[in-house]
């Protein structure tokens, strides 16, 4: 299968519903009607993209996928999400993977990056 980052998207929206982890793009729009959500939760980035392939023929982009996981702390709690993150979204991708304390904000980040996710554009005719 040709995993995409709207496979990937699909993917993490069916993670956090299954585990009631609160799932935004970019990040949680914090408010006095609507605050950030408690801990755990997630956030996805598409932080870039780039044209491969363009000779007529095979138009490609290669897009790149982030997600970041905020955990209260390194704990049990912490290793189950990642380890059913990693059994359920990412089974067939290569990624890097992060962890790192947030002292200010008294979390913790897991971040995952995916690179190089190649997607035909319109008007891609052989590949």
């Amino acid at each position: 299968m040709n995993v995409t980052v709207e496979i990937l998207v699909e993917r993490v929206k069916a993670f956090g519903k299954k585990y009631g982890l609160p799932i935004t793009e970019n990040q949680f729009e914090g408010t006095v009607d609507d605050p950030v959500p408690p801990l755990p939760y997630g956030i996805y980035l598409l932080p870039h993209e780039t044209g491969r392939g363009a000779d007529g023929l095979n138009n490609l982009k290669a897009q790149d996928f982030d997600f970041e996981l905020y955990t209260q702390a390194d704990d049990e709690e912490r290793k189950r999400l990642v380890r059913a993150f990693e059994n359920e979204v990412l089974p067939d991708v290569e990624y890097d993977n992060f962890l790192a304390p947030i002292p200010d904000e008294e979390c913790y980040q897991t971040a995952y990056e995916i690179k190089g996710l190649l997607k035909k554009m319109k008007g891609a005719t052989k590949a």
